[in-house]
């Protein structure tokens, strides 16, 4: 039984979904951990806890990314938690 083509999203938006879950989600985790990472004083476990830790968050955002019906506004909200993760960074420099 083929799906019904009203739960189906078009290329684009699977492609932006697809994107901004690969991507974006990379993105994303590299930006949290290197913020956590800058707040942090005492860093020789946050090395160890990130090499679990980024897989599971990676996946989490990039199942949310499939979840949304808009890949624009997954794109939207990943680049501006990207820029927030960045100016943490950038503060604590």
């Amino acid at each position: 039984m083929p799906a019904n083509k009203k739960h189906l999203s078009s290329t684009g938006q699977r492609f932006l979904k697809i994107s901004a879950g690969i991507l974006g989600g990379y993105l994303v985790t590299i930006f949290a951990h290197n913020a956590l990472g800058s707040l942090l004083t005492e860093k020789g476990g946050l090395i160890i806890t990130t090499a679990y830790t980024s897989f599971l968050l990676w996946a989490l955002l990039l199942v949310l990314s499939f979840m949304a019906k808009n890949g624009w506004k997954v794109w939207g909200l990943y680049i501006l938690l990207s820029i927030i993760f960045a100016s943490i960074i950038f503060l604590n420099k």
